[in-house]
């Protein structure tokens, strides 16, 4: 016998969908290991080395950005589209999934920023600066901007529920007039 679901327990398995999917579509299959890309790791090798390294990055960062960016902003505008006009009265999240799921899409989006950063700065350690290695530095800026945006993106939307399903939620029925009554009503319910 099939269970039939609720709007809200559909909303949520959606939202929560999209938050696990996200970082999976940003890894596009057999992507390459970047963290060997260091001052540290390049120094000793030879600039011919360097410069065919280079030019694969930049390949695999165009790649990686032209392989997610339609499928996340399609996503993304989907399911903002669907948070924003949910039924009023109905909870988003009853059982916190997929807020769950959008704050760890928010955390794996932003390491993502910063690996971009930290091979960025590598790459400025070792003399490149964009005018000599404008296409590399292009697809950091861009894969970069494409994550920063999923990342205030899966904000915006965690929000959204935040404030949807907080202004739904049954009250105590106790109101305080300073952070003093708060605090002093904490310490009589111990």
């Amino acid at each position: 016998m099939a269970t039939v679901r609720g709007p809200s327990e559909l909303n949520s398995e959606i939202v929560s969908h999209v938050g696990h999917i996200l970082p999976w579509l940003a890894e596009t299959p057999g992507q390459s290991d970047l963290s060997w890309l260091t001052t540290r790791n390049l120094g000793p090798t030879t600039s011919s080395r360097i410069e065919d390294a280079v030019l694969g990055l930049a390949g695999n960062l165009h790649e990686r950005r032209e392989a997610v960016t339609t499928a996340i902003s399609w996503m993304t505008s989907k399911l903002r589209t669907e948070v924003e006009s949910a039924k009023p009265g109905t909870i988003m999240d009853p059982d916190g999934t997929a807020i769950q799921a959008l704050e760890q899409s928010e955390r794996y989006f932003r390491a993502e920023c910063e690996e971009l950063e930290s091979i960025r700065a590598a790459l400025m350690a070792l003399g490149y600066v964009a005018a000599h290695a404008s296409g590399v530095f292009k697809e950091l800026e861009e894969l970069h901007e494409l994550f920063t945006s999923v990342v205030s993106w899966s904000q915006e939307v965690r929000w959204l529920i935040l404030i949807n399903d907080g202004t739904l939620a049954p009250t105590t029925g106790k109101t305080f007039t300073s952070g003093a009554d708060l605090i002093s009503s904490l310490d009589d319910s111990t």
